[in-house]
């Protein structure tokens, strides 16, 4: 018996079972055609020249510009402490609230104050009264010796005259005795007379010395008297003094801002310049640690843009308003000293100070928000070139 032929075979129906059929697949992709592979070689120059430009740009806006980091936001920090000892008697803030300048923080026990101020008052009332008297009895002296001293100054000029007078005529009468013109009793007469004037003078003489001492006792007590307005003006300042310490019971607010780090309780004891909490100045700025290889491109009034890790996606402007007289290692508690040997060169770090510009992107922050705007937040600042 003859063998089938290899077509016969695979003609068969065994060939053509199902086992022997091949299982359908995934359509194969079609290879692109040569239009569609045009089109993608005609968008790649484009696509190079839009990252070229977007490169370009990039290098162009940061060309100049000084950047770092190291940076934080900052504020006024004013600790608020006690002038005087004492107890705190009120306490009227609570902690993170925001006060106005002027307002009453910490009240102390003002018993002992005031009662130190009425004393004060009491005793200048006194020296006022004293002052009085004294300047009214320097007065009334004073015109007493006055009239006293113009009437012994006339007693002595009259005095002087009748004296004059009468020895005048004493000496004409015994010229004329001489010549046997009078009589002796006319003589004895002129000369009583003339005794009479110089005892007169005499007396006239003592008069006014003692107007003389008056005047010296006024003026004795016009001393005390103005030993009197001294004390009213020691007194005053005493007054004064009261007034003052009794004003340091009340521990006001002497800038706007928001407290912080408060200690203070009522019925606690404190003691002069015991802090008792720390005021937060409203109005922040920036402080930037460039390297001393970035000083060459800072000046001052460059606009600034700061950007704050609590404010992702915000861009706060500012301006550089000044930079720090020496390196931030010079300022250290323990400056670093590089002796002969022990050298190991570190690059240094300057600080710039940086207003923010109310008008920008900070005025558009909600008041909430704004008050997020703490001192030590960390910051990035990039200076744009003039």
């Amino acid at each position: 018996m003859a063998r089938p032929s290899l077509p016969a075979i695979l003609d068969s129906p065994r060939a053509a079972s199902p086992q022997a059929e091949p299982s359908p697949g995934p359509h194969p992709i079609p290879p692109p055609s040569r239009q569609a592979a045009g089109k993608l070689l005609w968008l790649i120059p484009w696509v190079g020249l839009a990252i070229a430009a977007g490169i370009g740009g990039w290098m162009a806006l940061h060309k100049g510009a000084v950047e770092t980091d190291d940076a934080q936001v900052q504020a006024s920090l004013t600790e608020i402490s006690s002038r005087v000892p004492g107890t705190i008697s009120r306490v009227a803030v609570s902690d993170n609230q925001a006060v106005t300048a002027g307002a009453l923080l910490v009240a102390l026990d003002d018993r002992d104050a005031r009662t130190q101020l009425q004393l004060a008052e009491a005793n200048l009332l006194e020296a006022e009264h004293q002052a009085d008297a004294l300047a009214a009895q320097t007065g009334s002296a004073a015109s007493a010796a006055q009239a006293a001293g113009n009437q012994a100054r006339a007693d002595q000029e009259e005095a002087s005259a009748e004296l004059i007078r009468s020895g005048a005529e004493l000496r004409r009468l015994e010229f004329l005795l001489s010549q046997g013109g009078v009589s002796q009793q006319d003589v004895d007469r002129a000369r009583a007379t003339f005794r009479q004037a110089l005892g007169q003078q005499t007396r006239s003489l003592a008069t006014a010395q003692q107007a003389h001492s008056s005047d010296r006792q006024v003026g004795v007590e016009a001393q005390k008297a103005a030993a009197a307005r001294a004390r009213i003006d020691q007194f005053r300042a005493s007054v004064a003094e009261a007034r003052l310490q009794l004003s340091y019971t009340h521990l006001l607010a002497p800038v706007p801002g928001r407290i912080g780090a408060r200690q203070a309780e009522p019925g606690r004891q404190v003691q002069t310049g015991q802090p008792l909490m720390l005021l937060v100045g409203i109005h922040p700025w920036v402080e930037a640690h460039f390297k001393e290889t970035q000083l060459e491109g800072l000046r001052l009034g460059q606009a600034a843009e700061i950007r704050l890790d609590a404010f992702p996606g915000r861009v706060f402007a500012g301006r550089i308003v000044s930079l720090a007289p020496a390196s931030g290692a010079r300022f250290a508690l323990l400056p670093p000293e590089n002796a002969t040997g022990n050298f190991t060169k570190v690059v240094q770090r300057v600080t710039a100070r940086i207003a923010l510009d109310e008008h920008s992107e900070l005025a558009q922050l909600p008041a909430g928000i704004r008050q997020q705007l703490v001192p030590g937040l960390s910051a990035s600042v990039r200076v744009l070139r003039p």
